[in-house]
């Protein structure tokens, strides 16, 4: 229970976008290149929705390879702005060697791996100074408590129904 794919509803997808201002131009915070990494990818949807908006690669870290077969049968067009990546989220932190404006990370909301991820990102420093991580988790959970273990503040929480956002940065 709790580990199936809960693809992000089309309203909390725009309520998100319009929160980062990532639009069809780009964003209004980088100039340059936009680099997305959607972690716990599931369906993909983040990351498309990303692209669709403009970012310029997005990596997608996916465990179960039956949804990343998914992901890659989405991905026709956007093989030069994309990786795909079949591995366990929290192993693979510790492998990237680039910088991300944008990191969705979005477990099953019963797992308790917000903590030991958004560590990792921060011990690896894989989020640009002027980046964002967008968690989606369950609206009863105390992000602040697990937020403020890490160097990251909190930038904006919304809540709907039973999924929460919190966008957190530096």
């Amino acid at each position: 229970k709790g580990q199936e794919v809960r693809p992000t509803s089309s309203k909390v997808r725009e309520s998100i976008f319009n929160i980062i201002k990532l639009n069809e131009s780009g964003t209004v915070f980088y100039e340059g290149e936009t680099t997305v990494l959607d972690l716990f990818a599931g369906s993909g949807i983040m990351g498309l929705e990303a692209l669709s908006r403009g970012a310029k690669k997005v990596v997608f870290v996916e465990k179960n390879p039956h949804h990343s077969e998914i992901i890659k049968k989405n991905l026709p067009g956007f093989e030069n702005n994309t990786k795909l990546i079949t591995a366990d989220a929290l192993k693979i932190l510790d492998k990237f060697d680039e910088k991300f404006n944008f990191i969705f990370i979005d477990p099953p909301y019963a797992s308790e791996l917000y903590e030991p991820v958004l560590k990792k990102i921060q011990e690896n420093k894989i989020l640009s100074q002027e980046g964002f991580i967008i968690l989606e988790h369950s609206s009863n959970l105390n992000v602040e408590e697990i937020i403020c273990k890490t160097e990251f503040k909190i930038y904006k929480t919304k809540i709907y129904g039973d999924t929460g956002i919190t966008i957190v940065h530096y």
